[in-house]
């Protein structure tokens, strides 16, 4: 899929958006949302990968995600001096777009100082079209709030919204200075438990 976290110096009031089912193309592609056109239906891995295949692609079968896309992109930007395969090639240039016009949507609500790319897909895709990406991002979006945002690749790796999980424990108790919760108070029994247990038979 395709996700975003909105993220503010008030950590309370950041909050995860739909992204990827924002509308990049009229009349598209069907997502697995059941809308037509989101940025997820061309930009997620699956419907890379299914993109690729409608167009002729050779993908391996028998194989995740992840080891499939990887043989996408190695058929685009072959290591060899064998030739790159033309229908891959063009799927994630058009791909490079839509996820640029899909950011300059980011960049124009929130007026973002710094947009990170992750998860295995964008971290794996990133690496090869990140430079593409910012550029029809910054095509796509209103001059002024474009030139004060950095497109980068996040750092913490496939697993970072695990680690993310993992830390709002720890900066729940660090907001409370170390300290352990207060216990709640226990509040009196509604009358009609009290009733009831005066009348049970003992």
């Amino acid at each position: 899929g395709v996700g975003a976290s909105l993220v503010t110096p008030d950590a309370e009031q950041g909050r995860a958006v739909e992204w990827g089912h924002l509308t990049v193309r009229v009349r598209g592609r069907r997502c697995r949302c059941g809308a037509s056109g989101c940025l997820e239906a061309y930009a997620g891995a699956e419907s890379l990968l299914a993109r690729w295949r409608e167009e002729g692609g050779r993908v391996p079968g028998g194989t995740d995600e992840e080891t499939a896309l990887s043989a996408m992109l190695a058929a685009a930007y072959p290591s060899g001096g064998e030739a790159a395969d033309p229908v891959a090639l063009a799927v994630l240039e058009e791909t490079a777009e839509y996820l640029g016009a899909g950011l300059s949507d980011l960049i124009n609500l929130f007026q973002p100082e710094r947009i990170l790319i992750g998860g295995w897909a964008g971290l794996r895709l990133g690496t090869r079209f990140l430079p593409a990406v910012r550029r029809h991002a910054v095509s796509y979006a209103l001059r002024h709030p474009a030139q004060k945002v950095t497109v980068e690749l996040g750092r913490l790796g496939p697993d970072a919204v695990t680690v993310g999980a993992a830390i709002l424990p720890l900066a729940d108790f660090f907001a409370r200075g170390g300290r352990r919760p207060d216990p709640v108070p226990a509040s009196p029994a509604p009358a009609w438990r009290t009733a009831l247990a005066e009348r049970a038979p003992r």
